[in-house]
């Protein structure tokens, strides 16, 4: 998944929550009490969510990171061994 679309995606999921919790807590008729627990619970849910993606995000960027990586090298040695190999065929002098 690329960059922009996670970070887009990730926006979208704490907007639509954060939508979602106000809505809910504007539109339901109850008690001061009631609706305090409501938000709360609410709000807990909506940071567990965020951790998960959060987590889910961290770990996208670090198996992105690790391939990054290993292609690189791959594409280091490559090289090393096609410049190794041109230095050998060179004719002494």
């Amino acid at each position: 998944m690329g960059n922009k679309n996670t970070q887009n995606v990730l926006a979208g999921i704490i907007l639509g929550a954060a939508a979602g919790l106000l809505a809910g807590v504007l539109f339901a008729p109850d008690k001061g009490k009631n609706t305090r627990k409501k938000i709360k619970n609410k709000a807990g849910d909506l940071s567990d969510s965020l951790k998960d993606s959060y987590q889910r995000y961290k770990e996208e960027l670090k198996e992105g990171y690790d391939k990054c990586k290993k292609e690189l090298q791959k594409k280091k040695e490559e090289i090393i061994d096609t410049f190794s190999s041109e230095h050998d065929e060179l004719p002494e002098k």
